[in-house]
């Protein structure tokens, strides 16, 4: 049994869940269509639009990355699910330095009022131990 899998799963699948079912309805559903900006896409509604779906892609890939590591959970190790808890590892920490990179002039505050780059640190140290176990 792969405890760090587990454990690594369960916290990007409960990041996926909070993304997108809370994520969406306290933040993409306050977006109003008349504040947004038009692209060279289209108008206010295509700019909505492309953030829901980024919104969601991000959501997708916790809840892929999370069920693969639960999927490889049980088993012994072997190549396939090191390689999954390597690039769970690598996708999770890449997810960490983007979120500290852009939060940096208020990391403090930041992390107190939202977790996720923790979450993200975690899951990302618990992948790499599980993948190497």
């Amino acid at each position: 049994m792969n405890v760090a899998f587990i454990a690594a799963g369960i916290l990007a699948l409960t990041a996926a869940a909070i993304h997108g079912g809370l994520g969406e309805k306290i933040v993409v559903t306050k977006l109003r269509r008349e504040t947004l900006p038009t692209s060279k896409f289209g108008g206010s509604s295509m700019t909505l639009l492309m953030i829901r779906v980024t919104w969601h892609i991000t959501t997708l890939a916790f809840l892929v990355l999370g069920s693969a590591l639960l999927v490889c959970s049980p088993g012994a190790p072997g190549d396939a699910c090191e390689g999954i808890g390597r690039l769970s590892s690598i996708s999770f920490a890449s997810f960490f330095l983007l979120a500290a990179a852009l939060a940096a002039p208020n990391i403090r505050r930041t992390v107190r009022r939202h977790p996720a780059p923790l979450v993200f640190l975690t899951v990302a140290v618990l992948s790499w131990v599980g993948a190497g176990r």
